[in-house]
């Protein structure tokens, strides 16, 4: 008797047959094929036969096929140039390998180029050019003029020559005599502003009441009137008092034409009563170093301004010395005056810069502006980029205006305090500062030359950068800075003889034929000057269209080519992932319906 297996058993009459559970399952997986290709045929007319095998990938392959028919789709989509010849399935390895280099030697070009770009937008983004347009001497201040004479005692008052020499024998043991307390105070008042190598004393005090520093220094100085015997302003005689104020430099009390008042240069902390020593007549208008004058200021605004040029629109000073006055000890044998033209509002430095005027010569000085300005696209840049500073971005203690000029003096005068203990009388600072007394002259010079050796190591250290690297005092230049540059000629000025002349017929005193004098002209060489101008040679929408150029010309990219590599990976590759996540969620539940049926 046969027995049959229960996979051939006959059905009983009447009942449907039963298929087997694999041929079950595989009908199922066939039925939801053919579903899923009559969806496939319905986008033929849109899709090419590679569209559809790449879904298909994405949807039922293995994940490699997955991320490469999604590498394909991208490939066949994407406006960048060469990118479709490395996803074409059915290309040779060899045109996809020549694709490959001819892309990446594309990509190395523009890298490269790009580069280069960079680099000169990150080191060299400003140029220095000329203004559009010329600008009038009317609209700049005329300078400030600091006025200093070499004679520093009068011999007549005080022979500084005669007590140096009593007292040198005195300290040598030469003699006994020795000078009394006045002259010795005088003295060493004098020392301060005379030549550093006369200053072999070591008994002096290493601080010093700045008050009657000053004020013994005005004395024993030549006085006002006896320099200057005549002032004109604009081709307008004034009285020259109403013109020069005395100013407190670094060579002593001098004399300063249309410099701002000291409310204006200096802050609170740095008003100290050395510096007050008259009161300042002149007040300031809206002008400032960055803005200029306001446009409603006029032609007497302060500080003054000219209306053109030429030597009777200028300033015309008739100066003076009395030749017993003189001192050939002090500062050598060398007499006549120092003169320094500055911004106003700066504090001059009258020992670094100045012309000398002699006695005896007519001296006509010739100015001719230098203006540097800094556009308004550079404000957003760092100052070490552009290498300069606005007034808003550096802060000085004790000054209100920033000029590197007076940056480098502050911070000469916190070196100074540190090394020494105490500042020089001319130096920035506030009432609870030291100065130096003549025992620490030799302090204060040393310690100015060690500064400038730091600075210039520090810069050393950075030349081979382009731009100036940060240094102790960071005294970058003012963003918007005026200089005055000076022509200079001179001719022999024999004032006597006109006087020995009127001698034959009038009565001449004695004491002017034995006086020497020196005419000055100031003035602006031309009506208009060229200002120079710093721009930025690379701004932000240079350097994009520089770089979106060498991206089109190499690769055809542009910002919808990166918007599309974003989209790729983010938005399609995400809804791939669902889409591929839900179709094989689909065919497991068929197969787990099939399993329940059989």
């Amino acid at each position: 008797m046969e027995t049959s297996s229960p996979n051939n058993a006959v059905p009983e009459k009447g009942a449907e047959p039963r298929l087997p559970v694999k041929t079950s399952l595989q009908w199922q997986r066939a039925a939801l094929m053919a579903k899923t290709i009559t969806a496939f045929k319905e986008t033929v007319d849109v899709d090419s036969d590679e569209d559809v095998d790449n879904k298909q990938q994405i949807k039922y392959g293995k994940p490699s096929q997955a991320a490469w028919a999604i590498f394909s789709e991208y490939c066949d989509n994407s406006t960048i140039h060469g990118i479709k010849y490395l996803g074409e399935q059915k290309r040779p390895v060899w045109e996809r390998l020549f694709w490959i280099m001819v892309f990446v030697f594309s990509i190395y070009l523009c890298a490269s180029l790009t580069m280069n770009i960079w680099f000169k937008w990150n080191n060299n983004p400003v140029i220095v050019s000329f203004a559009e347009k010329s600008t009038p001497v009317w609209q700049i201040p005329f300078p400030a003029v600091t006025v200093c004479t070499e004679t520093k005692a009068r011999q007549s008052y005080f022979n500084f020559t005669d007590t140096y020499w009593r007292y040198y024998d005195f300290y040598a043991n030469v003699t006994t005599e020795n000078v009394t307390v006045r002259e010795f105070i005088q003295l060493y008042s004098a020392l301060q502003v005379c030549d550093a190598h006369l200053m072999e004393f070591n008994d002096g005090q290493n601080y010093t009441n700045s008050l009657v520093l000053l004020e013994t220094l005005s004395d024993i100085m030549p006085e006002f009137q006896d320099i200057f015997q005549k002032c004109k302003w604009r081709n307008m005689i004034t009285e020259c008092d109403q013109l020069f104020r005395t100013f407190i430099t670094d060579d002593g009390p001098c004399y300063t034409f249309n410099t701002l008042s000291a409310f204006d240069i200096y802050r609170k902390e740095g008003l100290i009563k050395d510096i007050l020593m008259n009161v300042e007549s002149h007040t300031t208008t809206d002008w400032n170093v960055e803005d200029g004058y306001s446009a409603d200021a006029d032609t007497e605004t302060y500080p003054f301004r000219v209306l053109g040029s030429g030597a009777k629109a200028g300033l015309d000073l008739l100066l003076s010395g009395i030749e017993k006055d003189f001192d050939n000890l002090c500062r050598g044998p060398v007499q006549g005056f120092k003169l320094v033209l500055h911004t106003p509002g700066e504090q001059p430095q009258v020992a670094k810069q100045y012309f000398r005027i002699p006695f005896s010569q007519e001296v006509l000085i010739a100015i001719k502006p230098k203006i540097i300005t800094t556009s308004d696209g550079l404000k957003h840049y760092e100052p070490h980029r552009r290498q300069c500073f606005f007034q808003k971005e550096r802060d000085l203690r004790f000054f209100q205006i920033y000029t590197q000029s007076n940056c480098e003096q502050e911070c000469l005068a916190n070196f100074t305090l540190t090394k020494c203990g105490c500042v020089k009388f001319s130096m920035p600072r506030n009432k609870t500062i030291p100065v130096c007394g003549a025992k620490n002259v030799l302090c204060f010079n040393n310690a100015e030359d060690e500064l400038a050796l730091i600075e210039f190591n520090q810069g050393i250290a950075t030349s081979g950068e382009n731009f100036r690297g940060e240094t102790t005092c960071n005294c970058l230049p003012s963003c918007t800075s005026i200089a005055y540059e000076a022509e200079i000629s001179q001719a022999d000025y024999d004032y006597s003889a006109s006087l020995k002349g009127k001698a034959n017929h009038t009565e001449v005193d004695e004491s002017v034929l034995n006086t020497k004098k020196t005419r000055l002209s100031i003035f602006f060489k031309e009506a208009q000057f060229l200002t120079s101008k710093r721009s930025e040679l690379y701004g932000t929408t240079d350097f994009l269209a520089n770089c979106g150029g060498l991206l089109g010309l190499f690769m055809g990219v542009s910002t919808l080519s990166i918007v599309e590599i974003v989209y790729f990976c983010t938005v399609r590759l995400i809804t791939n992932l669902k889409m591929r996540y839900k179709k094989r969620k689909e065919i497991g539940d068929g197969e787990k319906d099939g399993e329940k049926n059989a």
